[in-house]
Parts: C-alpha cells; sequence; structure tokens
C-alpha cells in the first residue's frame, strides 16, 4: 500500500512539475497552457486559420446580404463596421504574434540543451512565427479578404450605382467607399509591417545572445520586448 501511495505521489509531483515548466498563452479567445514548442506551433496555426476563417464567414454573409447598390445605400455604415472589426482583429492577432514569439523564446530556454542546440531551435521562431503565421495574415487578410472587399463593394456594388443613382450621389458615394477601403487597407498593412519588423529585431537579437550563449541577454530582451507589447496593448 505504501508503494502504490508513494507512486501516486511522484506522479503527481511530475505532473506538478510539468505544469510549472509550461507558458500560459492567449489565443484571442481564452489563455490556454503550453508546455512544448510543438503545441505552441499548433495554437499559433490554428489562431490564425480561426482568425481568418471568423472574418471570411462574417464577409461572407455581408457579400449574400448587400448585392445592390441600394442595399449598400441602406448598409453603408455596417459596411464600414465590418472594415474596423478588420483593421482591429489584424491588430489583435499581430499582437499575439509578438507575443507568441516571446513564448517560444521562453520555451526554447527551459528546454534543458545546449545553448548550440538552443541557437539552432530558436530559428524555427523564424519559420513558425516570422514566415509562416505572418505570411497567412498577410495573404488570408491583407490580400484575399481586402481584395475581394474591394471586387465586391467597391468595384461590384457601388460601381453598379452608376446607372442607378443620379450621378453627384453616386459619385460621392464611391468616393467615399473607395476612401474608407483604402485607409483600411494602409492601417492592416502598416500593423502587419510593424509586427513583421518587431518580430524579425526579437528574433535576430535574441539568436545572436544564444550564439553568443549569453542567456541573461536573452531574457533582458524578453523583458523589453513584453514591455513594448504592453505599450501596443495601452495604445488600442
Amino acid at each position: 500500500m505504501k508503494k502504490v501511495i508513494a507512486l501516486i505521489l511522484a506522479a503527481v509531483m511530475i505532473c506538478s512539475m510539468t505544469a510549472c515548466g509550461g507558458e500560459t498563452v492567449s489565443n484571442g479567445e481564452k489563455k490556454v497552457s503550453v508546455n512544448t514548442i510543438e503545441e505552441l506551433e499548433g495554437i499559433v496555426e490554428k489562431d490564425v486559420t480561426d482568425t481568418v476563417d471568423g472574418l471570411r464567414a462574417e464577409y461572407d454573409q455581408l457579400a449574400a446580404e448587400i448585392d445592390t447598390y441600394d442595399k449598400y445605400v441602406d448598409n453603408i455604415e455596417r459596411v464600414n463596421e465590418f472594415y474596423t472589426r478588420i483593421s482591429e482583429e489584424n491588430r489583435a492577432i499581430c499582437i499575439r504574434m509578438r507575443e507568441y514569439s516571446i513564448t517560444y523564446t521562453e520555451l526554447v530556454l527551459k528546454s534543458g540543451d545546449s545553448n548550440s542546440d538552443k541557437y539552432d531551435a530558436i530559428g524555427d521562431l523564424y519559420d513558425c512565427i516570422y514566415d509562416d503565421a505572418c505570411g497567412d495574415i498577410y495573404d488570408g487578410i491583407y490580400d484575399d479578404l481586402m481584395g475581394d472587399m474591394y471586387d465586391t463593394v467597391y468595384d461590384g456594388v457601388v460601381s453598379d450605382g452608376y446607372n442607378h443613382a443620379p450621378y453627384k450621389e453616386w459619385s460621392d458615394m464611391s468616393s467615399d467607399a473607395y476612401e474608407i477601403w483604402s485607409d483600411s487597407l494602409s492601417d492592416i498593412y502598416d500593423e502587419w509591417s510593424d509586427a513583421l519588423s518587431d518580430i524579425y529585431d526579437f528574433w535576430s537579437d535574441v539568436s545572436g545572445d544564444l550564439w553568443d550563449g549569453d542567456t541573461d541577454k536573452v531574457n533582458e530582451e524578453i523583458t523589453k520586448f513584453r514591455e513594448d507589447i504592453d505599450k501596443l496593448k495601452e495604445e488600442k
């Protein structure tokens, strides 16, 4: 009996140690615990997919319901609110990409591997977050979704109004429609570009520190980057 109890206690201790070694990340909906780089990579991929798919579903509904110039005129505020939502979701996921970069680095530091192996492992941060995830954000939101908004709204239902509305009314409506699309596109690109630059700089600095075997400097980079992210959140 004592042996069984000892085994149970040992199992509990192992589980507790594993939990303590993990990190907590926000995937946009809730905070989740992650214990391995593989788990984090799955969370990052799912976050991007869910965010893009969620916006795409809203777009599909909007495009189906606002399919004429008159319906657009009656629902301008709704269309403009969707542009705002796209921008907000893009900003939020770009912030999360920065946070994921920190978590990725922390998991590498906790791996117990040699500095050489840690240096090699941090290279995958570039592939996972900078290249793949941020690339998918660009393709899914900036390129595809905003491209479809241009085709469907500005070059679609608004353009059709040329044949159905007084020219002055249509001209003003068309100019306003293009302006909000263009402004939203610029905001989205700026947020994405800033995130890409921040993540690259962080990754580059951490890589150099690990090459030098200076884990204390890595922790300083993490602290500084986290402070920068907190400032971004305050600006929201």
